[in-house]
């Protein structure tokens, strides 16, 4: 129960323990300079019906990778945006805001540290975050073909709008998946489980890049999302994108 009640404390100021955790990430002195790599995203898709009406859908990606001699360091961050032309109705904004660190224990398994922050306009939080630690495993890696696991604990925060604050011992099941078609094109597949005593969140995201040149690429996009809890909520959003990549 300490180490539970350290790690509530620590959610209280979920952008404070990111640097708090961060900074021995960054701090070894002998660490060579690390090499930097990302990429930007950005999909859109426009619908409309008789019914319906007209509705337009914005999405963005950025993601940066920070890989040094003893540590991996992930950001990314991304926005969902959906617009449509009745006024009476609430229209849709979703933001989510990612940080892992690794570390290899050897060149299969590794310590990770992950947090999450994650904000909807239509719900009934202000927002709701985490962090985790746990051990992972990459089970296959070849020329086409990379797979890898992460499982372990953590604490899921959640700032409801009208209700008192919610700390809440969570377990977190991610995998990531990525699929070398060609030389110029690639599937990834990625998804989590946040399983805790109030809600279970269950995410999936598909990505299809094909490249145009050696940095810009096509994207077709799937991302979908399941919460099963006392409200059980789906949402899924597909759009098409132009992907840039850089290092």
């Amino acid at each position: 129960m300490r180490g539970l009640e350290i790690m509530e404390k620590i959610m209280r100021y979920p952008a404070l323990a990111l640097l708090c955790l961060g900074f021995p990430v960054f701090s070894a002195a002998d660490e060579p300079v690390p090499n930097l790599s990302g990429m930007v995203d950005i999909g859109y898709i426009s619908s409309m019906g008789t019914t319906s009406g007209s509705k337009d859908t914005f999405r963005g990606k950025v993601m940066l990778t920070n890989t040094g001699e003893y540590w991996i360091n992930i950001f990314s961050g991304e926005g969902i945006s959906v617009r449509d032309e009745y006024p009476a109705t609430n229209d849709t904004e979703h933001y989510l805001l990612n940080y892992k660190a690794r570390h290899y224990l050897n060149p299969l398994e590794f310590f990770t540290f992950r947090g999450q922050w994650e904000k909807d306009l239509l719900s009934a939080s202000e927002y709701q975050a985490f962090v985790s630690l746990g051990l992972g495993r990459e089970l296959i890696k070849t020329d086409h073909h990379f797979l890898k696991i992460e499982l372990g604990p953590g604490v899921r925060h959640t700032e409801w709008s009208q209700a008192a604050t919610e700390n809440n011992a969570m377990g977190l099941l991610s995998w990531d998946y990525d699929w070398k078609i060609s030389d110029v094109s690639r599937f990834t597949h990625k998804g989590t489980v946040e399983s805790a005593e109030d809600s279970t969140v269950t995410r999936i995201s598909n990505q299809f890049r094909q490249n145009v040149t050696k940095v810009i690429g096509m994207t077709v996009n799937h991302d979908y999302r399941y919460e099963h809890g006392s409200q059980n909520k789906r949402e899924g959003i597909f759009t098409f994108g132009i992907n840039y990549q850089f290092q």
